[in-house]
């Protein structure tokens, strides 16, 4: 056999690696590669959310101090006084209301007078003889004796009424507290029923604060939150809201306070803190979740390297993570990177070997 000549096997070796490119490169045409993404691992959270309101030091009601006659305003403290509970407020003249009071009283005497002749007369007429008297005439005398009977319980009505007009012509401090509005002025006759003062308590404090809420959890009842101040003081829930603020979407707490901010100012801003126990929490890089309208989403990757779209619920922003509700749970993969162009099923490639990010916190 004649030897193969060293140009010749040359020749060939090219012509077999330019075959073998071709095919590879017509492979290569024909089936794409899987998209190449990058992953981490789910952690699992804990702690519950935490978080921090500013909050107000209110009072749960004012009071408003009222005329209960209509009488000249004599005394009046100035706005913005601080007072002891039975001190007083305003006074108001009480002259009208004695004449008044005077007139009622000779007018009792009057109808006490008229029932007594006409009581007198009634029985005088009933111990007679049916022939000396008629029907008619007992029956009068009987209607004048009920009339002179209810004439003196109204007069003796209107003299009461006076009465608890004058005792109330001098107001009071229901409560320690301050003057925090004048409606009327010294000389002023106010009406019956007009305000005189708005009066606020201060023994009887309350911490009043607006939490934002999402849509769906308008109805949280709050029972799964722990509200305390900074120095881990607990504090009690008073009350809340049912109805959520529209614009703001923020749904009032009241809060009782504790015995040593019960001297705080009305008004006061005060931080507060909350920690909520919510099941079912994991931790991921923000890079992971992908915001699209109102709803957030992860890549989830399963052990065939085969992709799923799985919706989270974003419940506290952290420097590099979100700490989010779902479906995931801990130690499943998540796309980091590499989110572009994924559809629903489709199969990734992972770079190796999966990393966890930076935790930052």
């Amino acid at each position: 056999m004649r030897p193969i000549s060293p140009s010749v096997r040359h020749s060939k070796v090219q012509q077999f690696i330019f075959v073998l490119g071709l095919f590879y490169s017509t492979y290569s045409i024909a089936t794409p590669q899987a998209p190449l993404v990058k992953t981490t691992s789910v952690s699992l959270w804990q702690n519950g959310i935490q978080g921090q309101l500013s909050c107000q030091v209110s009072v749960p009601y004012t009071y408003t101090i009222a005329s209960e006659s209509e009488a000249k305003l004599n005394y009046l403290v100035s706005a913005g006084s601080y007072v002891k509970a039975g001190d007083l407020l305003a006074e108001q003249d009480g002259f009208y209301l004695q004449q008044s009071l005077k007139a009622m009283q000779y007018e009792l005497i009057q109808h006490k007078a008229n029932f007594t002749f006409h009581n007198q007369e009634y029985q005088r007429l009933v111990g007679l003889d049916e022939k000396h008297v008629s029907a008619s005439a007992v029956n009068e005398h009987a209607l004048s004796l009920e009339l002179a009977k209810h004439a003196v319980e109204a007069t003796n009505s209107r003299i009461k009424t006076l009465e608890k007009q004058l005792s109330a012509l001098k107001h009071y401090a229901p409560h320690s507290g301050e003057i925090t509005e004048l409606h009327n002025n010294i000389g002023s006759f106010v009406p019956r029923g007009g305000a005189i003062l708005s009066f606020t308590a201060t023994d009887d404090k309350e911490l009043h604060c607006e939490v934002p809420i999402k849509q769906s959890q308008r109805n949280s009842r709050f029972q799964d939150k722990v509200f305390f101040l900074s120095k881990s003081e607990p504090l009690e829930l008073k009350r809340y809201a049912h109805s959520v603020n529209q614009r703001h979407q923020t749904q009032s707490v009241w809060f009782h306070v504790p015995p040593n901010l019960l001297t705080l100012p009305t008004g006061k801003l005060i931080n507060i803190h909350w920690q909520s126990k919510t099941p079912d929490l994991v931790k991921l890089p923000t890079q992971a979740v992908i915001f699209e309208q109102d709803t957030a989403y992860v890549w989830r990757v399963n052990n065939q390297q085969m992709i799923e779209k799985v919706l989270v619920e974003v419940m506290q922003n952290q420097a590099h993570h979100f700490i989010v509700r779902g479906t995931l749970h801990a130690g499943e993969q998540v796309i980091v990177m590499g989110q572009s162009n994924l559809t629903e099923g489709i199969q990734v490639r992972l770079t190796s070997p999966p990393t966890l990010l930076a935790q930052g916190e």
